[in-house]
């Protein structure tokens, strides 16, 4: 057997594998350029390092426009798998406290820190009010009340002394002052009134325990939660645009792969691909065998 024939098979293939391994080497080395003589030598710094703002862009830009826009995380967040983890979420936590002592405020204050519990719990009720207090002002109550308490004072009045001296002018004319009476005591002091009412049952469904809670509405929980998931999904429907364009997903990941050093992204980079890149060097190898294969019967 001629051994002159698998020399040059096994150089071929020793050529492809070194080849290939220096290339995939070169993708990120040298880390910086290296100059002789003052003039940059070709292919340094590497591939990587070199053009690593760039890549961290074009990598933001695929993640934020193609796998993580806004149409699939809306999708994850308002799939079925979500509403079920939610549920399992929901129901653990009520298992949970349904015999605790705690009142609603410590659970409120448990998950969001005293004073901004606080915060939420003022601005929640200033917006119940205000609402409350522009329904009742759109409602025109002077009108409508003074209608009502006319007819009856006239009812009560029927059959007395005074029913003669009742007329239509008269009744016209009460019913204007005490419409105007009205409407001006619910601009003055309705908002104060309203507040007040709010408060106080705000402090009373705040200060009860849990487990009375629970008792008290255990009957009521699917519904509760339907509510909970059903306000969850009108949540991220309206805002979800909102939500992404704060986040600025393209940013964060361009800003995050800029913040690696080369060897940690280099490292990433053979952590994911290890067995492609190693597929390669062989694949190098076997065509570099073929090579001398071919070069040995010419």
């Amino acid at each position: 057997m001629n051994l002159s024939f698998f020399i040059g098979p096994i150089l071929g293939g020793f050529i492809g594998l070194i080849t290939n391994g220096i290339a995939i080497r070169m993708l990120f080395r040298p880390l910086k350029a290296v100059k002789i003589f003052g003039k940059t030598l070709p292919f340094t710094p590497g591939l990587i390092p070199k053009e690593k703002p760039r890549i961290a862009k074009s990598l933001g830009d695929v993640v934020a426009n193609n796998l993580l826009n806004q149409e699939v995380i809306k999708n994850g967040l308002l799939s079925p798998e979500m509403d079920a983890k939610i549920t399992v979420a929901i129901n653990g936590l009520i298992a949970k406290k349904s015999t605790s002592e705690d009142t609603l405020q410590d659970l409120l204050f448990s998950f969001s820190g005293e004073d901004p519990g606080k915060k939420a719990i003022d601005d929640v009720t200033n917006k119940v009010v205000s609402f409350s207090y522009d329904r009742m002002i759109k409602m025109e109550l002077g009108p409508l009340l003074s209608e009502i308490a006319i007819t009856e004072i006239i009812n009560n009045l029927q059959g007395s002394m005074f029913a003669m001296l009742i007329n239509d002018n008269l009744i016209n004319s009460a019913k204007v002052k005490m419409s105007e009476i009205i409407e001006r005591m619910v601009i003055e002091k309705g908002k104060d009134v309203l507040a007040n009412i709010v408060k106080k049952e705000r402090n009373s469904l705040l200060n009860k325990k849990l487990c009375d809670l629970y008792t008290e509405n255990k009957d009521r929980l699917p519904q509760l939660i339907s509510w909970l998931l059903q306000t969850y999904h009108q949540l991220i429907e309206k805002n979800i645009g909102t939500l992404i364009h704060a986040l600025d997903l393209s940013q964060l990941v361009e800003n995050q792969i800029n913040s690696y050093d080369v060897l940690t992204f280099e490292k990433m980079i053979f952590e994911i691909m290890r067995k492609e890149l190693n597929a390669i060097v062989l694949l190098g190898g076997l065509l570099g065998c073929l090579m001398g294969l071919i070069m040995s019967f010419v």
